[in-house]
């Protein structure tokens, strides 16, 4: 996906908040491709959501850049007494989480991700899914969550599949792959490297999952979704073996601050 609007993303944020539901948009609404792609990233999250669940007590949840709510809905409902807080910049999307859920043990909240109203180390999980591509110092943000979360932090963002980086060497080639992606406020290239980089000297444990190796109008020649599943499983593999885990264009990552 192109990086636009680089000189205002907080407003393009605002913006999008005004005029979409983002989450129902990007699970119920699409080609079947485009479906498939979202499916994908939501079960890495929550499948790494729920062994940290089943393996910790967890006290405090908090979802960074939450739009709707519809993870601090999902964890609130299912633990009940673990206290959920939905954040996002823009206050739209507050509301209407707000208006989207009755739920006791919740509590919604404008901030900006790279300054957190939070104490060190004072959340014991935190999920920030697909924020950080829309920031522009993304590192910053990045020890911002590390900082305050205590026992787990889940994070995801897009990527760049091997076909793209090739093309985007080219001037020409990368102008008309550009020009072909949707306008989606993206304004940073986030890598998995940058966050093991990150992680380097602190000792910390790293869990990696990526997906959709290829980009999707690729995918789209292949008419079955399950057939795309079995051979993006396989290309993925493959990048994982040869550690070229940033030739993807799912990525989502859970970083444990404690032994489980």
């Amino acid at each position: 996906m192109r990086c636009v609007n680089k000189k205002r993303p907080k407003a393009f944020c605002k913006d999008e908040a005004r005029y979409l539901s983002l989450q129902e948009a990007m699970y119920k609404k699409g080609n079947k491709y485009e479906l498939w792609w979202h499916w994908k990233r939501l079960y890495y999250i929550v499948s790494f959501l729920s062994e940290i669940f089943k393996k910790n007590q967890i006290m405090t949840f908090a979802d960074i850049g939450c739009a709707e709510g519809l993870y601090v809905k999902h964890i609130a409902f299912v633990h009940n007494g673990t206290f959920c807080i939905g954040a996002d910049i823009a206050r739209a999307y507050v509301d209407k989480a707000k208006g989207n859920s009755d739920i006791l043990n919740t509590e919604y909240i404008v901030c900006d991700v790279r300054n957190l109203p939070f104490k060190d180390n004072s959340i014991d999980v935190i999920l920030c899914s697909e924020v950080l591509e829309h920031i522009h110092n993304y590192r910053k943000s990045l020890a911002e969550l590390f900082r305050v979360a205590k026992k787990h932090l889940v994070i995801s963002f897009p990527g760049h599949s091997y076909i793209y980086r090739v093309i985007s060497k080219i001037k020409p080639l990368k102008k008309i792959a550009d020009n072909l992606m949707l306008d989606v406020g993206h304004v940073s290239d986030v890598k998995v490297s940058d966050v093991q980089e990150f992680l380097k000297d602190k000792g910390k444990c790293l869990k990696i999952k990526i997906g959709a190796a290829l980009p999707l109008t690729l995918f789209e020649i292949i008419p079955s979704v399950r057939l795309v599943d079995v051979i993006d499983t396989v290309i993925c593999k493959v990048l994982e073996h040869f550690g070229a885990v940033d030739y993807a264009t799912i990525h989502a990552i859970e970083i444990s601050k404690c032994e489980n």
